[in-house]
């Protein structure tokens, strides 16, 4: 078992993710602190956001440790344990909204596509697009 940061780089899936994990400086947190449970945007999730909107959270320091914070969840919460929980607190400090729709489960409004990588400090589920927190103003399409 791997640490969330190389389990993340390791399934080649995450790239546009990991550089904004890389550029909020928060590499260390995800290759050692925990336990987490990160719901990891995939590259496809990451291409359908306006380039000008991804690029303007890159810019501002402030939106984007918000940003990447919003996807992380203290503790480790298996697909499983998310049946049971309606809301999370995540490290940004915003809730994230857990329901169970007839595709699957989402977070956020954002289907989990993948479920329990589970890694060394922590868990990561794969998620259908960037999850932003209140305050942020770009929309994700």
């Amino acid at each position: 078992m791997k640490s969330i940061l190389v389990t993340l780089q390791e399934s080649g899936a995450f790239t546009a993710f990991l550089d904004l994990i890389r550029r909020a400086g928060m590499e260390g947190r995800l290759r050692t602190e925990g336990p987490y449970t990160v719901f990891a945007p995939d590259d496809d999730a990451l291409q359908a956001v306006p380039r000008t909107e991804l690029d303007s959270i890159r810019d501002d320091a402030d939106q984007l440790i918000a940003v990447v914070n919003y996807h992380i969840v203290p503790g480790v919460h298996s697909v499983v344990d998310l049946l049971g929980i309606r809301t999370l607190r995540s490290l940004q400090g915003g809730d994230l909204v857990v329901d169970v729709v007839p595709e699957g489960m989402t977070v956020n409004d954002a289907l989990i596509v993948e479920t329990n990588a589970w890694c060394t400090n922590g868990v990561c589920h794969a998620v259908s697009m960037l999850l932003l927190p209140p305050g942020i103003g770009v929309a994700a399409v």
